[in-house]
């Protein structure tokens, strides 16, 4: 499945989302010991985790998930999210506490912004270019 590549902290992110973009600025931002690295969901080896991790995605239509490996194994949707603000450890450990929300609420919450992104933050005209002191960060 990871055709030689740990999966281990990677995020797969829509590449041309403003939103999406901007949780791997403030990533970047908060990551010093580069634990997180990065993968659009638009590169072939990014479609084809979602795919054979059985994650539903649609470049079409819109309806890319935020993926997280956590162990090489796949999160999506409020479990991603949660699980990238612990890794990220110190302040954002407190986020471990949505998982007592029940799933279903939170994945309610994050499909109402991931169906309405591109419409309140916009969308590029291509996927994300690391810069060159980022560009270890980035997969494929």
């Amino acid at each position: 499945m990871n055709q030689g590549h740990d999966l281990n902290n990677v995020i797969i992110f829509d590449g041309v989302c403003v939103l999406c973009n901007s949780l791997v600025d403030f990533l970047i931002k908060r990551d010093p010991d580069h634990s997180f690295k990065f993968l659009t969901a638009q590169s072939s080896l990014g479609q084809r985790l979602m795919d054979t991790a059985d994650i539903e995605s649609s470049l079409q239509t819109g309806e890319i998930h935020l993926m997280f490996f956590d162990k090489n194994r796949p999160k999506i949707k409020s479990d991603a999210v949660i699980a990238i603000l612990v890794k990220l450890g110190s302040g954002y450990k407190f986020a471990k506490f949505f998982y007592l929300v029940p799933r279903v609420i939170r994945d309610f919450c994050y499909q109402v912004v991931a169906t309405r992104r591109y419409k309140w933050f916009g969308k590029t005209i291509q996927c994300r270019i690391p810069t060159e002191s980022d560009v270890d960060r980035f997969l494929e």
